[in-house]
């Protein structure tokens, strides 16, 4: 095969210079917990085996140069379509298309020789269901040199990390968590001597209090005015006959806690356990989540900052954590940071990657093509369609006389202009969607006086929009004002539109994004890709959706920023999707027709949501008129529009609510009624969990698989935010339960790890990425954290073996966090939800007392 031309453009400094994207300074390097095996206890007679099982080495990216022997036929719509050799050595190829960057060859992911342990290895014959491990007398336990008799042996195996080691061949890192209880008491200072299956003889001395994995506190700390608490209790797994263990016999309400100080051990608080959640109460449909009873420790009436452990008799310690004022702002600023390194066509460079590096990806400059489609993005799967999308683009590209490997042989044009906006969740796909985000964006600037404030280090930071620095302009004319400076959380919000800005048709017409011919191709780095990229063609319910964000962008940056020149220019933008939106034709629709029907009920709630934030940034008449006629509270045409309903696009409501406090005209009914509803879903939501510190409702609207977008977004925050854009004084109450949400995504869960990456004593282990396989983690980046529905068949090959019990359903589901980042349920994050969801939530638990006087009055009086 030929080597691109580039290959003969690169000076030598290149490859030192890209393979510095490996680097990992210790302020961007996640804190390494796989690794070492572990001795822990529980009560007096009970035994924590934690031992890692099969390391991997993580791949090596070397440059291809003009001397290597390569063989290599990509395809650019398989996960293993970059599969090749260089000189004899099989791995995967980086694209060669682009003038700037040279092109990577990836080994395979290598076993580390010595670490599988076989014993856990389940048999492949008579169906074996348990491995060796899991039956008690295989495994030998002396105390202090003498003999002890192991009664029971509880197991539980999660996958930490999972890799290609050949095509089309998956191994996981996987971490098993044996639990023994003896037939007697271990003293303090004994020597306990473990030896098993497989498992070379461990010995450990017991403390006198021991780290403990049945205490659950918040990795980032608590506020020193406000709620601290932390919660008790372990589910083991199960034994070899599927019977399960946990902590309900080692600790009880007569159990004593104490906090003392992490500087000089004194004692700062005690209290006893009480029962919050009993394991027999279920959340919903008869579930437990928890597979136990769970205690709780509330030590909210401590008024002293500092760093403390809590200890609990029996069971030894929790990680340390802190007391003070401000506990989660380090969280916000990371929430609203991680969309930086989510940037497309930006090189990601210091001081501003702070550790972090990567070259510029998906900009046409460096040689990149983006193939403009007519491809509705609406009607896929990645929109709000079924149809499989990667399916659409082939069709239409060979439709067009081109092929999927080469679709220049078409009669497609490119389109140079679709570059910008964010990367989707663990590709680089940017999706209209995304304008949800601006929206948020926008909407925490306004509510919150010290997200006005907040430095992210973005290379537009202090800058007005006119600097040179600045590259999210649309075109040459696009500075705004050329003098107000921005917050830097404007900045972020126009490179996330700066995509639909800068492809928005003369007519005002928009597309629905950029689409990569496949996710996640072994090898393939975003500013070198092995795929070939597409842009979306224009659709209405891409317009709506811009305007949505758009005109609350614009409007904000013209009257909190004070950037009138900017504001008007991005409000007009808004107005002309609009207008182009309103004009195009209805198609007839056949009943029958699943996807039809959908789509016009998916378009009309886009069309609602547009025009509140658009008639609240216009007066626009038509509009109020939209909005009026088909909102859910009091609809005012005879047959409001399908689909719409409570629930989506909420803060639609809260832009019509606030069009009126600036003194638009709007229907009082209509007003009255969003005002109601407002405070009621944020006063009145039923507290699910009572554990862990989650304030959800039961009656989430879209069943279990809320579980993805729930516990580690805090996304009932959301909803005290709206209520409190609107009041003047936030309830106390509203506050301590925002702290509270935050503590089950930083660290206060049943693996005791932090689904924030750079935000725990654990982070997440293995979030789903693309780019830096084996590299350092995005500070910031958020995984679900816990599987909120039943894995994928893909899901389930890729880590076969790796999680015990085998069964996803015997695992209670606040126990189902897997890091494994081939179980997307887990792992992956989502740009505007979970992801979107922990920055608004973020900035609501860091509210100032200064934010409450920015309020407009209460507006929930009927």
């Amino acid at each position: 095969m030929a080597l691109s031309r580039r290959i003969f453009l690169l000076q030598s400094t290149c490859l030192a210079g890209l393979l510095s994207i490996g680097a990992a300074p210790v302020h961007a390097q996640a804190r390494q917990h796989v690794t070492e095996d572990s001795v822990g206890f529980i009560g007096a007679s009970t035994i924590q085996l934690t031992l890692v099982d099969t390391k991997l080495a993580a791949p090596e990216s070397v440059e291809v140069t003009p001397s290597d022997r390569v063989v290599w036929s990509p395809d650019p719509t398989k996960d293993f379509g970059s599969v090749g050799k260089l000189n004899g050595r099989s791995g995967n190829f980086s694209g060669n298309e682009s003038a700037t960057m040279p092109q990577l060859f990836t080994s395979w992911a290598k076993v580390e020789k010595g670490s599988r342990l076989g014993g856990f290895r389940l048999g492949k014959e008579d169906h074996q269901k348990h491995a060796l491990a899991d039956e008690a007398d295989q495994w030998q336990v002396t105390v202090d040199g003498t003999a002890v008799q192991v009664t029971a042996l509880y197991r539980k195996s999660t996958p930490v990390q999972t890799m290609a080691v050949a095509n089309g061949r998956f191994e996981s890192t996987k971490r098993h968590v044996v639990t023994f209880e003896l037939d007697q008491d271990i003293p303090d200072g004994a020597v306990v001597a473990i030896k098993g299956p497989s498992v070379k003889k461990i010995e450990h001395r017991r403390e006198k209090n021991p780290f403990s994995e049945a205490i659950h506190i918040c990795h980032a700390g608590y506020p020193l005015t406000g709620p601290k608490k932390a919660y008790v209790g372990a589910w083991w797994g199960q034994d070899q006959n599927g019977r399960a263990g946990n902590t309900d016999g080692a600790v009880s309400e007569d159990t004593v806690w104490r906090l003392t100080s992490t500087q000089d051990g004194a004692e700062a608080m005690s209290g006893r356990l009480r029962l919050v959640k009993p394991g027999a109460e279920p959340h919903r449909k008869d579930l437990n989540f928890n597979g136990c009873d769970i205690y709780e420790a509330d030590f909210s009436d401590l008024n002293l900052e500092g760093d403390f452990h809590l200890h609990v008799d029996g069971l030894g310690r929790s990680f340390p954590f802190p007391v003070s004022l401000a506990p989660y702002d380090k969280a916000l600023r990371l929430a609203a940071r991680w969309y930086y390194y989510q940037r497309s066509g930006c090189e990601i460079v210091e001081p501003f990657g702070e550790g972090i590096s990567r070259p510029r990806d998906g900009h046409p400059d460096d040689g990149l093509r983006i193939w403009q489609t007519d491809v509705k993005l609406g009607v896929t799967s990645e929109g709000y369609g079924k149809a499989r999308v990667f399916e659409l683009l082939s069709e239409y590209v060979q439709g067009a006389g081109g092929t999927d490997a080469a679709p220049e042989l078409s009669t497609m044009s490119t389109n140079p202009s679709a570059w910008g906006g964010w990367h989707d969740a663990g590709d680089w796909d940017r999706r209209v969607q995304h304008m949800d985000v601006v929206f948020h964006m926008a909407e925490l600037v306004e509510a919150h006086d010290h997200c006005r404030t907040l430095d992210l280090n973005l290379p537009e930071s202090g800058k007005p929009f006119a600097h040179p620095a600045v590259k999210a302009k649309k075109n040459a004319q696009d500075i705004g004002d050329g003098q107000t400076v921005l917050p830097d959380l404007i900045h972020e919000a126009l490179w996330g539109a700066s995509l639909w800005r800068r492809t928005q048709h003369e007519d005002g017409a928009i597309i629905g994004g950029v689409e990569y011919s496949r996710s996640g191709i072994f090898g393939s780095v975003s500013w070198n890709p092995v795929q070939k990229i597409y842009a979306y063609g224009p659709e209405v319910w891409a317009a709506y959706r811009f305007v949505f964000g758009a005109a609350k962008l614009g409007h904000v940056i013209k009257n909190t920023c004070a950037d009138q020149v900017l504001g008007d220019a991005i409000i007009a933008e808004a107005l002309s999707a609009w207008n182009w939106a309103e004009q195009q034709p209805v198609p007839d629709m056949d009943e029958a027709d699943e996807t039809a029907v959908l789509s016009k009920s998916r378009v009309a709630e886009a069309r609602v949501a547009a025009a509140a934030a658009l008639y609240r940034a216009t007066g626009n008449k038509q509009a109020r008129a939209a909005f009026e006629a088909h909102n859910p509270f009091a609809p005012q045409a005879d047959t409001p529009a399908d689909g719409v309903r409570l629930g989506v696009y909420p803060y639609s409501n809260t832009e019509y609510m606030k069009a009126a406090k600036e003194g638009r005209p709007v229907n009082s009914k209509v007003y009255s009624a969003i005002g109601r509803w407002i405070k009621s879903r944020a006063l009145k939501g039923e507290r699910m969990g009572r554990d862990f510190g989650l304030h959800t409702t039961a009656t989430y609207p879209w069943g279990r698989g809320w579980m993805r977008f729930g516990p580690g977004s805090n996304w009932r925050a959301g909803q005290f935010a709206m209520y409190g854009a609107l009041v003047e004084d936030v309830p106390q109450d509203l506050l301590d339960k925002a702290a509270e949400g935050m503590w089950f995504g930083l660290g206060c869960n049943p693996a005791n790890v932090s689904f924030v990456q750079g935000m725990g004593h654990r982070d997440f282990s293995d979030p789903l990425m693309t780019d830096r396989r084996g590299t350092a983690t995005i500070p910031g980046q958020i995984s679900f954290g816990v599987a909120g529905g039943k894995m994928h068949k893909w899901e389930q090959r890729k880590t076969q073996g790796s999680i015990y019990p085998s069964l996803q359903d015997d695992w209670p589901i606040y126990n189902q966090i897997f890091e494994s980042r081939s179980i997307a349920v887990t792992a992956e994050h989502d740009m505007k939800a979970n992801a979107m969801e922990w920055l608004v939530a973020c900035a609501f638990a860091t509210r100032r007392p200064s934010d409450e006087a920015s309020g407009n009055g209460d507006t929930t009086t009927e």
